[in-house]
This record gives C-alpha cells, sequence and structure tokens, in this order.
C-alpha cells in the first residue's frame, strides 16, 4: 500500500462530521453495502449489515461522551492499494470520568467513485509494557539489559577471549508498530524474527538476547559476524520486498573482550557495540574500526569512507565504516 493524500482528506472531513454532529455527512460516508458492517461478536450482541448497521453507527457516535466532544490528536495516516483504503488516527473525548483517548482504524472501499467506510475499529490504547511484553525496543535497552545480567559468551568466543557483537533493529520500529496496529506488526515481527534465527544459526553465531524487534547476537570471529550481517540484510530484503515495504533493518559490529569478569570490559564491549548500530540507517550495515582493521586486508568486503561520530556515553568522536 502506499500513502494517499485523498484518503487522509476524507478521513479528516469524516471526523469533523463527528464532532460537528453532521449526522447526514456521517450517514453519507458509510457504505449500505449488504455484508460490509457488522456489530457485535458474541450471540447476545446485535449483528446488522447495510443500512441498519450504519444507522446503529451513528446513534452510538451522537451517544458517546454525551454529545460530540471529540477532538483528535495527531495526524490521520492514510493508505491506499486499488479501490481499498485505510487510515487511523487518535482522538479523545471528555465524559463525566474525564478524557477518553481513542484509537481509531477505518477501512473504505471506492464506490461509483466515492470513498465509503467499509469497517471501524474503535479502542482504548495502552502502551505494550502494561500488558508485560514489547513490540519494540531500542538496542540501547538490548545492551542494558544484557550488560546488567553478563551471560556467558564463552561458547561464541575466539580462542583469544573476543567475541564479535552485533546488534540489529528495525529502523523506525515504533512509528511503523503506530503505523500497522499491534497485530500487523506482530505478523511483521514473527517473519523478522524467523529472518534473524534462522540466518544467525546457519552462520555459527548465537542469540544473546531478543526483545521486540531488537536483537543482540555473539560470533567468534569478527568475518563470521560481518557475513552474516550481510545474509541478513539479504533476507530481510527478501522477505519485505514488496513494493512500498518500510521494514529495514540496521546492524552494527564491534570486537570486544566481553568473557572477562573483572572491570568493565563486559558492558564497555557491548555498550560500544550497541551505540555503532545505532550510528547506522535502515538497511545499513556500519561497523567499528576495530572490526574493519581486522578485516580489511582479507580482501573479502567493502567497506565504504568512514564517517566520523559521536557515540552517545562515550567521549570524543569515533570512525564508523559502513559495508558494502
Amino acid at each position: 500500500m502506499e500513502s494517499s493524500e485523498e484518503i487522509r482528506r476524507v478521513l479528516e472531513r469524516f471526523f469533523d462530521a463527528i464532532t460537528e454532529g453532521d449526522d447526514l455527512a456521517l450517514s453519507n460516508r458509510i457504505s449500505r453495502q449488504p455484508g460490509f458492517e457488522r456489530f457485535g461478536s458474541d450471540p447476545e450482541e446485535w449483528w446488522l449489515d447495510g443500512e441498519q448497521a450504519a444507522l446503529v453507527w451513528i446513534q452510538q457516535m451522537r451517544e458517546l461522551g454525551g454529545g460530540y466532544p471529540w477532538r483528535r490528536v495527531g495526524d490521520v495516516h492514510a493508505l491506499v492499494e486499488g479501490t481499498v483504503g485505510w487510515g487511523s488516527f487518535q482522538a479523545e473525548f471528555d465524559s463525566p470520568e474525564g478524557t477518553t483517548p481513542m484509537r481509531l482504524t477505518i477501512v473504505l472501499h471506492l464506490e461509483h467513485g466515492e470513498w465509503r467506510i467499509v469497517q471501524i475499529h474503535s479502542s482504548v490504547p495502552s502502551t505494550n509494557e502494561s500488558h508485560g511484553f514489547l513490540l519494540t525496543t531500542s538496542v540501547d535497552q538490548i545492551a542494558q539489559s544484557v550488560s546488567a545480567a553478563r551471560p556467558d559468551l564463552s561458547s561464541t568466543s575466539a580462542s583469544d577471549g573476543t567475541v564479535t557483537i552485533a546488534f540489529t533493529d528495525i529502523e523506525d520500529s515504533t512509528r511503523l508498530n503506530d503505523l500497522l496496529g499491534d497485530q500487523r506488526w506482530l505478523e511483521v515481527l514473527r517473519a523478522h524474527n524467523d529472518v534473524i534465527r534462522a540466518v544467525t544459526t546457519d552462520h555459527g553465531g548465537s542469540v544473546v538476547k531478543n526483545q521486540g524487534d531488537g536483537y543482540m547476537l555473539a560470533f567468534p570471529s569478527a568475518r563470521g559476524g560481518v557475513r552474516c550481517a550481510r545474509a541478513i540484510r539479504g533476507a530481510i530484503e527478501e522477505r519485505f520486498s514488496a513494493p512500498g515495504s518500510m521494514i529495514r533493518v540496521r546492524i552494527g559490529l564491534h570486537v570486544g573482550e566481553t568473557v572477562r569478569e573483572a572491570d568493565d570490559f563486559f558492558g564497555h564491549a557491548v555498550s560500544y557495540a550497541a551505540r555503532v548500530a545505532s550510528s547506522a540507517a535502515g538497511g545499513e550495515i556500519v561497523v567499528s574500526s576495530l572490526v574493519r582493521d581486522l578485516l580489511v586486508q582479507t580482501g573479502e568486503f567493502e567497506f565504504g569512507e568512514p564517517r566520523v561520530v559521536e557515540l552517545k556515553g562515550t567521549q570524543g568522536t569515533h570512525r564508523v565504516y559502513p559495508v558494502g
């Protein structure tokens, strides 16, 4: 699907009709096609199609909150593909209990040159954390969790006690979660996670930590880690190859002495790798100067021009290198 300015304007006018109490405008926007609208999922609830469903919904909108004290919060997200449109927006209304937030998702169909609403779902939003799970996360959050737990990485360490660490996540995952909704986003996550885990296993790596769309991976060699990163990038591009797909994974790698228990070697190596990953753009692999120095003489990998960046939590500037 692609963004649609037309659908956005249609939904903004539709929302204006709600707030203004314009029953005629509301009625004209709702489809009357049999089978398009149904209300209720329990046998004791009403099941209505077409004209009856539209009239019941309009009445519910009129009564909700004691009238039409609605306010839209933020922008309308709107997409279109062929004769099907989709949009979502946040709203709120005042009630005796206070301000109540509401999230609406709307499906439209092009009927005789007019966009008609064929499905509406409204819900009171809640955070993922309140349900005990995360649908999105940051590499920093994963790094903090791993540094605190200090898992045993000896099985993926090289003979000199070093480990190549990779962090991956989906660019703009929070925005995409809001845009797609939790159910569709979960489907994306499952497909994404299947790719990350399968490719990592195939390349002799280990999944150290996974939260939401973020991963920390470990490899016994820098070469194996970068090979895996390139394979992940290719597999993600293939899996999400549909036109207009916004799924872009960014990956960052660093080599560190993470198996020593003394001092703060573990935490520094992990956090530095996370910072390197945070400097990458979607679809990009970035490595620390140490990883690049270890591999540049092999001739196996192409490294782009260095970027001088400031990495959060570290002093001065640092060079990172994109991998072709």
